[in-house]
């Protein structure tokens, strides 16, 4: 018998038999009991014999949609919660609250937001995910190049990491991501990738800072934007007291000649780039990045003069002048600058290549 003739018979049935005060009790009642059957019988064959496309295995369309999001998770989760059996690399981080292990990559999800602006643009964000992967695949490879037991790689730091979340969570994956196992090589080796957030002008040339020739890709380039960062020009006073007892603690023997003005009894010695290289102190030389952190500089491009009974001292830029400029690349990625780009400008003659 026909499903449809099974519901009229029903339907009668119950017409004939219901009371009068009852009927549109019933008949709800009845609708609610057909509903399924007549779903099923008009629309249950509607979806067979169809295939997904490109799958091979006569997958449903509906199977086919759900595959291809359960692998995109899968990927995702691949990205940035790796398995631990699955990543060559593993960082082993330790900070005051212990030491955690952890992917490479998982890592600077989390490391990337404590070393950059997140309101940075995409492409400074990647160039600088690649900068740190570099920091730690150098320092992998500085101090030890095989694998352990269990075949893994360990990487031993002790840095600050960030959880973040929503906006600047997805802009981490996104930016770490997109540039996964990529790092900087120079001569087929892991080059030192410094970073430091606003420059002087221009960036330091790695051998006049470091005296040697080891670093011919950390050359001098001009940021000609970064004038216009808030954090540009820094001023500090101090009393006259106070500035030579932090040069005491640096040299002993530092003395300020009376009759002498400030730049005659300290001379400075400046870098092409203007950072002071060194400053004299009568009991020898010392340099500006000493300087720069016994009165807590902003940078150790400086001048300092006598105002009264004090000294001030003026400060171009933040950070230690050498390789990447964060606020130069974000600058050039507003200009339209992938990250390519950007490393490629900040560090002279390198190689892009991957983990994987």
């Amino acid at each position: 018998m026909k499903k449809s003739e099974i519901a009229n018979r029903i339907f009668n049935n119950r017409r004939n038999n219901a009371e009068p005060g009852h009927r549109d009790t019933a008949a709800v009642l009845l609708f609610i009991f057909l509903f399924p059957y007549i779903v099923s019988f008009f629309f249950g064959n509607a979806g067979k014999g169809m295939e997904a496309e490109d799958t091979g295995k006569g997958m449903e369309a509906g199977d086919a949609a759900g595959w291809m999001e359960e692998t995109a998770e899968n990927e995702a989760s691949e990205l940035f919660r790796e398995d631990m059996e699955k990543a060559e690399f593993i960082v082993c981080n330790t900070t005051a609250a212990g030491t955690e292990k952890m992917p490479l990559e998982t890592y600077l999800v989390s490391r990337l937001p404590a070393t950059i602006p997140m309101e940075y643009e995409m492409e400074a964000l990647k160039a600088q995910a690649v900068v740190l992967r570099t920091e730690l695949l150098q320092r992998y490879y500085d101090t030890n190049d095989e694998p352990g037991e269990d075949g893994k790689r360990y990487i031993y730091v002790e840095s600050d990491i960030f959880q973040t979340d929503g906006t600047y969570y997805e802009k981490c994956k996104e930016a770490v991501g997109s540039t996964r196992g990529m790092y900087l090589t120079y001569e087929s080796y892991p080059i030192h990738a410094p970073y430091f957030a606003v420059s002087a002008g221009a960036t330091r040339n790695g051998n006049e800072v470091f005296g040697n020739g080891d670093y011919a890709y950390l050359k001098s380039v001009i940021c000609g934007r970064d004038f216009t960062s808030e954090d540009y020009i820094h001023n500090l006073r101090v009393s006259r007291d106070i500035f030579m007892e932090k040069l005491y603690e640096i040299e002993p023997e530092a003395s300020w000649e009376e009759g002498k003005t400030l730049e005659e009894a300290f001379p400075v010695t400046k870098d092409r780039a203007g950072y002071v290289a060194e400053v004299d102190m009568g009991g020898g030389n010392v340099s500006g990045e000493r300087i720069r952190k016994a009165f807590l500089l902003s940078s150790s491009c400086f001048e300092w003069k006598e105002e009264g009974n004090d000294v001030v001292i003026k400060t171009k830029g933040v950070g230690h002048g050498l390789g990447l400029c964060q606020y130069g690349a974000n600058e050039a990625a507003k200009k339209g600058s992938d990250f390519i780009d950007i490393l490629n400008y900040f560090f002279s003659g390198v190689a892009i290549e991957k983990t994987e």
